[in-house]
């Protein structure tokens, strides 16, 4: 059997991939990784090794800034993308028995490949943009209806629920109930998977010794924005020092930014952290609300304080606070006050964020092995209806 997956570059896309990619290969199967270089990111050597022996193509290269202006442009920019053309040609010649595609607005060009190619073809989320309704979906996200008439005009399905894609055969959310509860919209066809982010290696692993400098009996704060969303030093700086004048000892991911914050020394920084490790250091967690660190967070039992700064991260702030997992504060409310009285209560015992999330570990699963065992059905399926 024979399966390409396709997704961007970006961490927040291509971190989850790894796991699915070698989930696959362990039963047996062909892997093909399809990528779309999104604003020049390129595989790097760690992330290469991590995926073993998979063939991996190149299908174009997709700009965000687009995606932040007019939305009016959004169509008609789609139309006119070679990532279709080129994406359909990648699958002809590949000829897979299926492609599990990302799904997100840069790669609607990609899914009308994908539809065009005459590949059977599933869907994927590295975000709970799938499962979430509409009306908690922030402005409802201006260029959504230009990405859904775009597809609609091409054969790709399109919740208008969600406000997102839909595959005719596959659909899959990589969740728990725990987190979406009955909010979610699965109803058409959406399976809910386990969280991403078990451990087995990806790629992304950095070593970082100064762990075992933290006093065991001081609490930790952890303060990451990403990989892509940090580069906001006054917020970060701001964000850094609430979160210290609780007392706690802050652990904080500031990329390059280490010199313009001027933190003071008992600040423990890095330019990048092994996120899964520090989280089972940490105490409390203060993200972007990047869906990865929310899905980490939750597998290590730490509650979450989320500043939603772009794109799907309020989405991840609504479910993080609905299940009870932690609380949200908009960035323009960011102050040193605002910060250190959240961490605060996320600290509480009394509050039991940190019950509840140890109430949901059992469901947490492995997404990466059950998306694989739902692939491989799906194949094994569609291959007995073409022998009948």
């Amino acid at each position: 059997m024979r399966v390409a997956l396709l997704t961007t570059t970006q961490h927040g896309h291509l971190n989850p991939y790894v796991p699915v990619v070698n989930a696959l290969r362990t039963t047996g199967n062909e892997v093909d990784l399809l990528l779309l270089s999104a604003d020049g990111g390129t595989l790097d050597e760690q992330r290469r090794q991590a995926l073993g022996d998979v063939q991996v193509h190149s299908v174009g290269q997709v700009e965000m800034a687009p995606w932040s202006g007019d939305p009016a442009k959004i169509g008609p920019m789609l139309q006119s993308s070679p990532v279709a053309d080129r994406t359909a040609d990648v699958l002809r010649a590949t000829a897979p028995d299926f492609v599990l595609v990302d799904s997100l607005p840069v790669t609607a060009a990609a899914m009308v490949g994908a539809e065009a190619s005459g590949v059977p073809y599933g869907m994927v989320w590295a975000n709970l943009g799938g499962v979430c309704p509409r009306e908690h979906r922030r402005g409802r996200w201006a260029y959504d209806e230009q990405v859904g008439d775009y597809l609609t005009r091409h054969g790709v399905r399109w919740s208008t629920r969600t406000h997102s894609a839909r595959s005719r055969l596959l659909n899959v959310m990589p969740t728990i109930s725990a987190l979406v509860g009955e909010d979610a919209v699965t109803d058409d066809g959406v399976q809910l998977v386990g969280l991403p982010g078990a451990a087995g290696p990806r790629g992304d692993e950095v070593a970082f010794p100064d762990l075992d400098l933290l006093d065991p009996d001081r609490p930790v704060v952890y303060v990451s924005f990403g990989t892509i969303f940090y580069r906001r030093p006054d917020l970060l700086r701001t964000t850094i020092i609430g979160a210290a004048a609780t007392g706690a000892q802050v652990v904080a991911a500031v990329g390059d930014l280490a010199e313009e914050l001027a933190l003071p020394d008992d600040v423990f920084t890095a330019p990048y952290l092994p996120q899964r490790e520090v989280l089972e250091r940490a105490d409390v967690f203060v993200t972007h609300g990047g869906y990865n660190s929310v899905a980490e967070s939750i597998r290590a039992a730490t509650p979450m304080l989320v500043i939603p700064l772009a794109v799907d991260q309020p989405i991840q702030a609504y479910f993080v606070g609905r299940a009870g997992f932690g609380t949200a504060v908009e960035p323009a409310a960011v102050t040193e006050r605002s910060v250190a009285d959240a961490v605060t209560e996320l600290l509480d015992p009394a509050r039991d964020y940190r019950s509840r999330l140890g109430k949901a570990q059992p469901e947490c699963g492995d997404s990466a092995v059950r998306t694989a065992e739902l692939v491989t059905a799906t194949v094994q399926t569609l291959q007995r209806k073409g022998e009948q």
